[in-house]
């Protein structure tokens, strides 16, 4: 991990660049407030009070520090020592002088067993830890802004139509107290619209105290209170993933705090490997050079003395504090990999549920539209059946009801979901640049590092639609068209991805694997899911593939290989030969039911079968093919059930250099 020169030489500006950068941003939007986004305004402003970004951008300036300090240990330590005073004694030649040293030392360390570089590659890492936590806590930040912003339009409309509501109750009000007075109407009458009356004062009064929480909310976040005139946000929907699997592939690549995560690792790697450094000897380059002017008889004589030689130190034995300290260092790595796996965890459940959200917010719509404007229709109509005396006042307050209830429910959706775009965005860490807040404010990750870590987002966070778990009706209707054999196949049952809806119309457009290649062009036709594939369906390798599924669906209790399914072999025996510096090693995978002696045993046979597709079908030499079945060991779902097993069943090729 090497720290670019070109962000140090901009360090000076990056040090200030989130102090003024703010204020500048936010006096550009005061200039331009008639055109500026209104997300993009009160973000940058959020982010400008903000304290916990105030913290966590303070905490990287800190940590660059931290670098250099941690720099030092490869530089020469100088020391200048010097005394004057008074001594009396009652011995030697004189009793009472005055005695005057100095002394000039110079050691450079020549060897410490790596803990220089080792603590310096640790606070390298930390630096990089701090910038994601940087770049999280301003997403975070922009999140509860902007929501806020979008809570405060959506509770104004609410007043509103609420106020629209009441003074409907009032007209109607008054003309029955009017038809009461006259004798025309029951005092009944009166009474009922009394009630709904005061019902409609309620809700006015109830959507004016949640517009008061929320523009309290929106004081605390955004650090001012809300303006009058502000526009209307509106989100550029074309940042919307197709799937949710996409999604998280996207959010893999891109959060901050699974990033931070990632390199909390290498930052507890390195630390371990420094602690080592206590197992070996310091080496160390010392010079000096002193003189006094008395010797030690109080003589009045000046000396000198220089002295240029190795120091070696070692260690034998401290109390076992070293290993002490190597062990906890090992328990440390440990702690930050399942912190990474939490940090997975919560970025796969948060992301879904705000996919889902939009999703079904975004089926609801129409629906509710269509209610609002036919609530609407039916208000009016009402109102024109009763001039001409087909309905009473009560039936025009009922469709006026149903008219409000309609239309707030509308407008909440409406809100709703643009609130789980943006939470969506954040978790994909894609907020920022959607709203186009704090635009190069930031350092890049490669203005940070010339390495940085690469990973496979599926070995470490598997991605599973739980929203394909819902569809029981489809699932059953689906299911009972399919052979009673095609339940035991390794690849995924497709009839378990069919959407939401039960639409029994034939689809000119099918396709089984779910890889956006119809069947009649598809040469793989059971790649798995989240595979990348090219026109004809096959997966697409490249120089980075370091673990991938190969989609092979085998019968029960089979390991012969089926000529249909041969193609996706020969995509990776290509990619071998186009790689002669690569090796692979072909994994069998079980799912959980059955005898565990039987599973490893199948599943070695079926990763034997590929790789001697592999050896003698495409000549690639057996020295760079392994097998190894590992049978219900590694299972991808914990558990028994017919979407686990077929997840579980699976062949994988892992991939490394010769």
């Amino acid at each position: 991990m090497i720290i670019k020169n070109t962000f140090k030489k901009h360090q000076g500006t990056m040090l200030i660049g989130l102090a003024i950068a703010t204020v500048t941003l936010s006096n550009y939007v005061h200039a331009n407030e008639q055109s500026a986004m209104p997300l993009t305004y009160v973000s940058s402003k959020a982010i400008e009070n903000n304290p916990e970004v105030q913290e966590a951008w303070h905490a990287f300036k800190s940590s660059i520090y931290g670098v250099d300090a941690a720099r030092s240990g490869y530089l020469p330590s100088v020391d200048v020592s010097a005394s004057a005073g008074y001594e009396r004694r009652n011995y030697g030649i004189e009793e009472e002088y005055n005695r005057n040293t100095a002394e000039l030392s110079v050691t450079q360390m020549l060897y410490d067993g790596f803990r220089t570089s080792n603590t310096v590659d640790r606070f390298k890492r930390i630096q990089l830890i701090r910038y994601f936590e940087l770049i999280s806590q301003t997403e975070q930040t922009a999140l509860e802004a902007s929501i806020a912003l979008l809570d405060v339009q959506k509770f104004k409309e609410l007043v509103q139509l609420a106020e629209a509501n009441l003074q409907e109750h009032e007209s109607v009000y008054q003309q029955i107290e009017q038809s009461v007075g006259a004798g025309v109407a029951r005092a009944a009458d009166l009474e009922q619209i009394s009630g709904r009356l005061s019902l409609a004062q309620s809700n006015v009064l109830t959507e004016y105290s949640n517009l008061h929480d929320v523009s309290a909310r929106y004081l605390r976040v955004v650090g001012e209170l809300p303006m009058n005139d502000i526009k209307q946000a509106d989100l550029d929907e074309n940042n919307i993933p197709i799937s949710v699997n996409q999604a998280l592939d996207v959010a893999y690549k891109n959060s901050p705090s699974f990033y931070a995560s990632l390199y909390n690792i290498e930052a507890q790697k390195a630390n371990a490997k420094a602690q080592k450094a206590a197992f070996h000897p310091n080496v160390d380059l010392s010079a000096r050079y002193g003189s006094q002017d008395r010797d030690e008889l109080g003589q009045n004589e000046t000396r000198t003395e220089a002295r240029v030689g190795i120091d070696i130190s070692y260690n034998l034995y401290n109390g076992g504090l070293d290993s002490a300290n190597l062990e906890q260092a090992y328990q440390d790595i440990n702690i930050a990999k399942y912190q990474r796996d939490q940090a997975c965890i919560d970025i796969r459940q948060s992301l879904q549920i705000a996919y889902y959200n939009v999703t079904i917010l975004e089926q609801k719509l129409p629906a509710l539209n269509q209610h609002r404007e036919s609530s609407t229709k039916v208000k009016i109509a009402y109102k024109d059946q009763f001039d001409i005396g087909q309905r009473t006042l009560l039936d025009v307050l009922d469709a006026e009801n149903e008219s409000f209830q309609s239309t707030r429910s509308y407008i909440v959706a409406l809100y709703d979901r643009q609130s789980a775009i943006l939470t969506m965005l954040k978790e994909m860490g894609k907020l920022l640049p959607a709203l186009d807040v704090m635009s190069g404010k930031y350092p890049t990750l490669k203005e940070l590092t010339d390495d940085p870590i690469v990973h496979n987002a599926q070995n470490i966070c598997p991605s599973y639609d739980v929203a394909t778990t819902f569809s029981r009706k489809a699932f059953l209707q689906k299911k009972a068209k399919q052979d009673n054999a095609y339940m035991s196949v390794t690849a995924m049952p497709r009839y378990l991805e069919i959407p939401l809806e039960t639409d029994t119309t034939q689809s000119s457009f099918l396709d089984d694997d779910g890889d956006g290649v119809p069947n009649e062009q598809d040469t793989c036709p059971s790649t798995p899911l989240s595979t990348n594939v090219d026109l004809s369906g096959c997966t697409i390798y490249s120089a980075s593939t370091s673990n991938i599924e190969i989609g092979i669906p085998f019968s029960a209790d089979s390991s012969d290989v089926r000529s249909q399914y041969i193609q996706e072999i020969s995509r990776l025996a290509d990619f071998l030969k186009e790689n002669p510096n690569k090796q692979v090693e072909i994994q069998g995978h079980a799912s959980l039911d059955g005898d565990r002696t039987y599973n490893r045993k199948l599943s070695e046979k079926r990763a034997f079968a590929v790789a001697e597709i592999l050896i003698k079908q495409f000549d690639i030499k057996p020295k760079r093919v392994k097998s190894f079945g590992y049978g219900i060991d590694q299972p991808r779902v914990n558990e028994i059930s017919v979407r686990a097993n077929a997840a579980n069943r699976r062949i994988e090729a892992v991939i490394t250099d010769s």
